[in-house]
């Protein structure tokens, strides 16, 4: 009562101040007396009243309007007068937000504020300890014949009521397991819709429940149910949604249908308690302590309010203290496990306090209560039960989004088949993009919870300008994000499919190597572009980084002209279609195959395997020997001594017999015969040359070769090769030491036997297969049919580098 009093004396001062009491002395009668300027004033001063209530009820208004009154204190009046200095008081006072404070000031309110406000808290509550005893002295008051008589009709309502809901139990069973075998296999998004057309059915049994209960009062009553049957039909519904929203979280009894992160024991303890505390709270406050109230007394229904609080206060922090070991290792499960992400850390810090957190709120529910048990109560019970749907729909959200991370996004094997990189490419993004959503979605949940709470007011924001443009921001930065990953993707996979030999036409090594260089290209120019789109929508002005780049790129284009050089050479060499993947040249005298091309350099695998990055500013000369055709020039030495006819018909007939062989789908045209090309040191050299297909002249070389080297032992045609003259030393008189030869004694008058080694074409025969045959392609080709590239000796074969 003096607190009241209190706020009355002060609204009452304010009031005077804002020149909004009663009318002085010096008021004229006739402008006293007119009911039209006195309705006026009293409408005014009723707006000025409203407003002032609004100031108080906002703790940083009323700070600035305390600031404000301490001020005025002490202003020296103008010129005497003290109705200006009030009336520019007044304005201030109203006027909140222009009232100027440093930094300091706005501290050191906004700390008394608070102490203030503990200091009420605490001396309020222990006030309303205190008149607890009072409270409870009133369940003396119970009169406990009359309430079994209000609730006897109840009774057998009741029994009518839970008798349906149990039958729709049984009935609900079958559909309930048909629904949980369905789900296990099902989507995220299946089994969410599973879950909700669960928690329908189980809303229409407790609606079936309800209505069989209202006929049933009806019956008893003989037309129309009564007022405590009504309250407890009532308060049933209610009870009963709330527990069918709290079954669809967590799903004790069908663990198939359970979107969130619960076993099956936490599942069914936690539901079990959770609903016992909702029908205890839930019957005593809407059914219980209203027929108490009206069959006995205020003071009783007061009273047993108290006592059922108190109860279930008692039973929720001896729960609480229970379960802190076990909630504490569930939270730190996933850091034990050597987890070292930020949701980690944090659930394993939660998983410390968490106990606390839940004490400290069960009190504060009861503080409130005792407080205010109509306003603060309802205030706590919305802002709860918004807390709980929120984290109860985020969690959703989150573990829905966390399904399709585990699973990914699969693809028909049909179109698997046609892009086989399509599925690891999508799916490559597609936990960056959920992973985004849902801290999105953890932000949104803690935005709705402080706000909730009055905490925050995070719609005012977002419903002005700069949280409007904020949001539209991110908005559209998303929406290009994702525009440009599917434009990334549809290109990659178009070109996948180019290069893929087994769908459309088969791809040229050109349009292999410019597809390639394209992808390069593009996937660079798209994260520019959509790089710069972002940071646009952001509202990040792009104007100077554009300009920087170009600065820096000034730069860098001085400082690594090289590189810049590497980049200019190699378009040109594309440009003139001088090689591409697949082919095989000879690069700053590195032969072999190109296996990478890009705008800077070109990957050459030698014949030994050897992998060689040359850059294209040190590429002076390209020899590309698969270029539309090629010459294998044989280059056949035979002694002075031979007949050059015998020798031209030979490289002939070794030619006809290289057409019967594996190599022989590999010659384009017929041997041309040029005769004598060079009168060597100890050999007349003979040239021939044949068209072949690109890159297979060297198997064709050593097929060749090796028909030359049979014929040649066969037909007694000699083929020079460097001699040694061996020199034993002789004495004075001339005579040579005799030779010592370690072997097999034969017998006098024997010359030794000499077993001849039989030639090429005879061990062949001999071997009942052709000598040709034995060497597949002669290594035109490898294993997996890619052109084997030339070694040193292939090249160096013959003259001019051709053979």
């Amino acid at each position: 009562m003096h607190r009241f009093s209190k706020a009355i004396l002060m609204i009452a001062a304010v009031l005077f101040l804002f020149g909004i009491a009663p009318v002085n002395a010096q008021t004229s009668p006739a402008t006293s007396a007119s009911a039209a300027s006195t309705s006026e004033s009293d409408s005014k001063a009723q707006a000025s009243l409203d407003e002032l209530i609004s100031i108080l009820e906002n703790n940083e208004t009323r700070a600035r309007l305390i600031e404000t009154l301490k001020a005025a204190a002490y202003q020296p009046q103008a010129n005497g007068s003290e109705s200006e200095a009030e009336q520019t008081l007044g304005g201030i006072a109203l006027d909140a937000r222009e009232v100027e404070q440093t930094l300091p000031a706005q501290i050191a309110n906004v700390v008394r504020g608070f102490i203030g406000n503990v200091s009420e808290t605490g001396t309020e509550v222990l006030t309303s300890l205190r008149s607890s005893g009072s409270i409870l002295s009133g369940a003396t008051s119970l009169d406990l014949p009359a309430i079994f008589e209000a609730i006897l009709p109840v009774g057998l309502v009741a029994i009518v009521v839970f008798a349906i809901l149990l039958l729709g139990r049984l009935v609900k069973a079958p559909i309930f397991r048909k629904l949980a075998q369905t789900s296990i296999n099902a989507s995220p998004l299946s089994k969410l819709m599973l879950l909700i057309v669960s928690g329908l059915i189980d809303a229409v049994s407790i609606l079936l429940a309800w209505a069989g209960g209202i006929v049933a009062a009806s019956i008893f009553s003989n037309g129309q149910p009564g007022f405590n049957q009504q309250l407890f039909l009532n308060a049933f519904l209610v009870i009963e949604m709330v527990k069918v929203a709290l079954a669809s979280f967590v799903s004790p009894n069908y663990p198939a249908l359970r979107l969130t992160p619960f076993s099956n024991r936490q599942a069914s303890y936690w539901y079990f308690w959770l609903s016992r505390f909702i029908s205890i709270l839930g019957y005593t406050f809407l059914f219980v302590a209203p027929v108490i109230r009206t069959a006995s007394s205020v003071q009783a229904a007061d009273a047993t309010r108290f006592v059922v609080v108190i109860f279930s206060v008692l039973l929720a922090i001896g729960l609480i203290l229970k379960n802190r070991g076990t909630v504490r290792e569930r939270l730190k499960r996933a850091k034990k496990q050597g987890d070292t992400s930020v949701s980690a850390q944090i659930n394993a810090f939660l998983g410390q306090i968490w106990w606390i957190v839940a004490i400290g709120f069960v009190l504060a529910a009861f503080i409130v209560w005792l407080r205010s048990p109509d306003q603060g109560m309802s205030f706590l019970a919305a802002g709860t039960l918004k807390t709980i749907a929120a984290m109860a729909i985020g969690g959703l959200i989150v573990s829905i989004l966390s399904r399709w991370i585990a699973r990914g996004i699969p693809i028909p094997q049909s179109t698997k088949e046609k892009l086989p990189l399509l599925e690891k490419r999508i799916n490559s993004f597609i936990p960056n993009v959920l992973t985004v959503i849902r801290i999105f979605v953890v932000i949104a949940v803690l935005a709705y919870v402080l706000e909730a709470w009055s905490i925050a007011s995070y719609s005012t924001w977002l419903s002005s300008s700069v949280g409007q443009s904020f949001v539209g921001g991110l908005i559209g930065a998303g929406i290009i994000l994702f525009v440009g990953v599917a434009i990334y993707i549809a290109v990659s996979s178009w070109i996948e499919y180019r290069l893929n030999p087994n769908y459309g036409t088969i791809p040229t090594a050109r349009e292999r190597t410019l597809l390639s260089l394209f992808r390069n290209a593009f996937t660079i120019a798209m994260v520019v572009i959509v790089s710069m789109l972002v940071l646009s929508q952001l509202g990040i002005d792009i104007a100077p980084l554009l300009a920087g780049a170009g600065v820096v790129g000034l730069a860098i284009g001085f400082g690594a002209q090289k590189f810049v050089q590497d980049i200019i050479t190699g378009a040109f060499i594309q440009i003139q279609n001088a090689m591409n993947e697949g082919d095989i040249v000879e690069v700053n005298g590195v032969s072999g195959t190109v296996e990478q091309l890009t705008v800077r350099s070109v990957g050459i695998r030698t014949v030994d395997g050897t992998w060689c990055l040359i850059p294209f500013s040190s590429v002076d000369q390209v020899s590309n020997f698969s270029k539309d055709f090629a010459y294998y020039v044989a280059d056949i030495g035979v002694a002075y001594r031979e007949n050059l006819e015998d020798v031209e018909q030979m490289m002939v007939d070794a030619f006809a017999e290289l057409k019967t062989t594996s190599v022989a789908e590999n010659l384009i045209g017929e041997m041309d015969m040029w005769g004598v090309q060079e009168l060597g040191d100890s050999a007349v050299v003979m040239r021939g040359r044949v068209m072949t297909k690109p890159g297979t002249q060297w198997g064709i070389g050593r097929a060749y070769r090796g028909i030359i080297k049979r014929m040649a032992d066969e037909r007694g045609i000699e083929i020079p090769f460097p001699h040694m003259t061996v020199w034993f030393g002789e004495d004075r008189k001339g005579n040579a030491p005799p030779i010592r030869m370690a072997g097999e004694i034969e017998a006098p008058g024997e010359a030794p036997r000499i077993e001849a080694e039989p030639s090429p074409g005879e061990r062949s025969a001999e071997a009942g297969e052709p000598g040709s045959e034995r060497h597949s392609d002669y290594g035109t080709t490898d294993a997996n049919g890619k052109h084997i590239p030339p070694g040193e000796s292939d090249i160096d074969a013959s003259g001019d580098g051709r053979g």
